[in-house]
């Protein structure tokens, strides 16, 4: 089981959780799904973690009719709870494919949300940058207010100054 592509054959996102059904389990084992629901049910695990690791589900089966199946989903920890009674040294192959699995699909998960993490740093750092610089504008502005009426004071008294020279050259 090497790259997504394979993982994602028998493992699935299922909101944040990867997840695996009775399906692929019975299909991968190249057992009967019915006998792998009948493990499934022989289980003697302990409600909170059956509540934990194993949802029942019913879909619709096209090569009966269309008729509503039951399937079972369940997580990593519920997947090896079911399968630690399946023996043999292809049983243990498989066994080694699907962690393998779960845990290239779990990698994948960490590395969406450390991207996600980073691009929101980033986002963060720009937004930060351009608040701190909105702010020194916004004090030059207010400084500027109060250098304004200085400065507009100061060329209203040098006005008289540069008129009495333009006026005197434009006579001559």
């Amino acid at each position: 089981m090497n790259g997504l592509d394979h993982a994602s054959e028998v493992v699935m996102l299922s909101g944040e959780h990867v997840r695996t059904d009775s399906r692929k389990v019975a299909e991968a084992f190249g057992k009967r799904h019915d006998n792998v629901l009948r493990a499934y049910r022989n289980l003697q695990c302990s409600e909170e973690f059956a509540l934990h690791n194993f949802e029942e589900c019913l879909e619709i089966n096209h090569m009966a009719n269309g008729k509503p199946e039951p399937v079972v989903q369940m997580t990593k920890d519920g997947f090896m709870f079911l399968v630690m009674g399946f023996t043999g040294p292809k049983a243990a192959e498989i066994k080694e494919s699907f962690i393998a699995a779960f845990n290239e699909m779990a990698d994948f998960i960490r590395g969406q949300a450390d991207n996600a993490l980073k691009r929101w740093e980033v986002a963060y750092l720009e937004y930060r940058n351009e608040l701190d610089h909105a702010s020194q504008c916004g004090k030059a502005l207010s400084k500027w207010r109060g250098r304004k009426l200085v400065h507009l004071a100061k060329l209203e008294s040098l006005d008289p100054q540069i008129k009495i020279p333009l006026i005197a050259r434009e006579g001559k």
